[in-house]
Order: structure tokens, then C-alpha cells, then sequence
């Protein structure tokens, strides 16, 4: 379990190594030809949460959620067009339906879950191949997938037990597939629009009457800008 204050020294640290990894390849003889690009995206989409177990004494059962959404935004940078980098703020709303303690369900009105992420993710991509089809020939259609680790805020308002927050680490995977339109400059670049699934957990945390975990299946579409760097 991390406090409310090793969040915040947590998300400045991963911010500011990002900044600083980015200073130092800036730095070099990169260029936008060599497939080295800053990257800004956002996105937004589905996030489907499974039943977690609200662990208490006694035990309070399993919140059953309904479908909910997630919005992100990331920065990052990409290396030889291959590997990518990026720090992301990642928002997910879900609402709980209900309590399923067998045999009762108790239905609920005004309860929900809201997550704050701030994630790490590397990624590897793969161009396309053109399958013999010269239409196809290096016109940036991507495939890419990855993993990252986190920290994560989760809010808690459940009517029948307690409104609470608290933090804790967190992983995930992804794949993805995008349209990369790159440009030599970061603002003049034509957006880069990509669909990607990714899984997300974040470990248990505290919130007084119960302790709980979260997991998230998360389909996103959203849209990246490619600029290149260096001199």
C-alpha cells in the first residue's frame, strides 16, 4: 500500500526521468529522418471492470460494476521508429450496480469507483509488412504492445459501507494497432489515430470498512502526434 504522499513523490519522479531521458537522446545527432520523434497523445474509451471482492470482517462480498469509460493523456518518445516510451495520466469511471454477498444482493443507486493512473508503459512496434501489395509499401500502419508499471488512486464511494481513497502500485500490458503519421515538427504533425486494448491492475488498497484490488479491461481509441528531435 503507498500513501497519499509516496503518490505524489512517486508521480513526479516518473515525470521527471521521462523529461530526462528525453533531454539526453535530444541531445545527440537524432533526427526526425532516422525515426526518432517526441510524442503527445490522447485518447479515450470503454473500461470494463470484473467483480472485486471487498475484503472485510465480515465479509462484505464482491461489487458488481457496470460498463464504465477511461480518458488519457500521455508524452513520450519514439526510438528508430521502434521502440516507444511514454508517461501517461489515465482517468477510469465504473459505477457498482450492486453487492453480491450470497444469498442477498444488495442493490445500490449512488456508488462507484474512480481510478487516477500514472503509468510507465514501453512499448515495441512493428510496421505492417505489404503482403506483396505496393499500396501497402511503408505507409506507417503499425502493430505494438508492451507492459508498464504505475501508481494508482483509487476513490471508493460505496453507500452501504464508506467513502474512501487510497493509493497503491499498479501494472499493465497492451496492444495496439495505428495509422503513424510523423512530421519533423511536434505541432504541424497530422494526428495519429490508434485503437488499443490494454489490462490493468492495481493492487490492494485500504479504504477503512474494506480493502480491495482493481483490475480493468480498457478499449481505447485516441490519437498521437509525431514530432521528430535532435539535431
Amino acid at each position: 500500500m503507498v500513501s497519499s504522499a509516496n503518490f505524489h513523490r512517486h508521480s513526479i519522479i516518473l515525470c521527471a526521468l521521462l523529461c530526462i531521458y528525453i533531454l539526453i537522446l535530444g541531445g545527440g545527432t537524432a533526427r526526425a529522418e532516422g525515426g526518432n520523434f517526441v510524442s503527445f497523445g490522447v485518447a479515450g474509451g470503454l473500461a470494463i471492470a470484473p467483480n472485486a471482492g471487498l475484503e472485510s470482517s465480515p465479509p462484505s462480498g464482491d461489487a458488481d460494476f457496470a460498463g464504465g469509460y477511461s480518458i488519457k493523456a500521455s508524452l513520450g518518445f519514439v526510438l528508430a521508429q521502434k521502440f516507444q516510451l511514454e508517461t501517461e495520466y489515465l482517468y477510469t469511471f465504473n459505477r457498482i450496480d450492486s453487492i453480491i454477498n450470497p444469498p442477498t444482493v444488495t442493490e445500490l443507486e449512488n456508488s462507484d469507483r474512480v481510478t487516477h493512473n500514472l503509468m510507465l508503459t514501453a512499448t515495441y512496434r512493428m510496421e505492417v509488412p505489404p503482403l506483396g501489395d505496393t499500396y501497402w509499401e511503408r505507409r506507417g500502419y503499425y502493430v505494438y504492445f508492451g507492459g508498464g508499471v504505475g501508481v494508482s488512486w483509487q476513490d471508493y464511494t460505496v453507500e452501504t459501507l464508506a467513502s474512501a481513497a487510497d493509493s497503491s502500485l499498479s501494472w499493465q500490458i497492451l496492444i495496439g494497432f495505428e495509422k503513424m503519421n510523423p512530421s519533423p515538427y511536434l505541432f504541424a504533425a497530422l494526428p495519429s489515430p490508434f485503437l488499443q486494448y490494454r489490462f490493468l491492475q492495481i493492487t490492494e488498497g485500504d479504504f477503512g470498512a474494506f480493502k480491495a484490488d482493481a483490475s480493468l479491461h480498457l478499449i481505447e481509441f485516441g490519437f498521437r502526434f509525431y514530432g521528430g528531435f535532435g539535431s
